[in-house]
């Protein structure tokens, strides 16, 4: 995400309470500080919505002068053209028919949320397999890659790093052996080997199965 959860756009009618976008008057900027959030003066905008895209987006931008880094606008609603311009300029946009201080709360625990699961899916996608403290032993763990993303075949997780990665051995964790290492393997001058599960270990279900060259067992 990469956004600043700290700083918030309100967009308000002449009263200062919520308003949707094609009703708003102006925009608040709410800044959370270690003594809470505080509020910028209201900054008075009210966009012209009778013109085709080119004028809608030309006002919007001329708005958004005054935004810095804040890219999380809230509204009772935006629809229309102007969504589709927040939206693409990479504004995360929040509907509410309310508005208080403890809205920015949620929005930002969970914005912080979102980010973190990013990171974790991320992390769990780039985990290819990882060198051990031998050199050139590595080893991955397909059961948990595929348990967050089951749309992740075996191939894509292993084939890249077994064409273009040098290894002697490689330990794959998975739940059953993938049934293309019987012939994929072999054309690629490779073998595989089950490997005995350690007194510890003996009760898990995964197999762990090792990848090595033909003729460096």
């Amino acid at each position: 995400m990469k956004k600043n959860v700290n700083v918030m756009a309100v967009f308000c009618d002449d009263t200062n309470r919520i308003a949707r976008f094609d009703e708003m008057t102006n925009f608040i900027f709410y800044t959370k500080s270690d003594n809470g959030w505080g509020k910028s003066d209201p900054i008075p905008f009210s966009c012209d919505l009778s013109g085709g895209l080119a004028s809608i987006r030309e006002n919007i931008s001329q708005m958004l002068g005054a935004f810095n880094d804040c890219r999380i606008i809230i509204a009772k609603s935006i629809i229309g053209i102007p969504y589709q311009v927040f939206d693409r300029s990479g504004f995360i946009i929040c509907e509410s028919e309310d508005f208080d201080l403890e809205l920015l709360d949620a929005i930002q625990a969970d914005l912080i949320s979102q980010d973190e699961e990013a990171k974790e899916d991320a992390s769990l996608l780039a985990r290819t397999p990882k060198e051990t403290d031998v050199p050139g032993y590595y080893r991955f763990d397909l059961t948990q890659v595929q348990k967050k993303h089951p749309e992740m075949s075996s191939k894509m997780a292993l084939l890249p790093f077994l064409k273009e990665t040098p290894f002697y051995a490689l330990e794959v964790v998975c739940d059953h052996i993938p049934p293309w290492f019987d012939h994929q393997l072999p054309e690629m001058q490779l073998n595989y080997s089950i490997a005995e599960k350690s007194e510890e270990n003996k009760n898990d279900s995964p197999q762990h199965v090792v990848i090595t060259h033909a003729g460096c067992e």
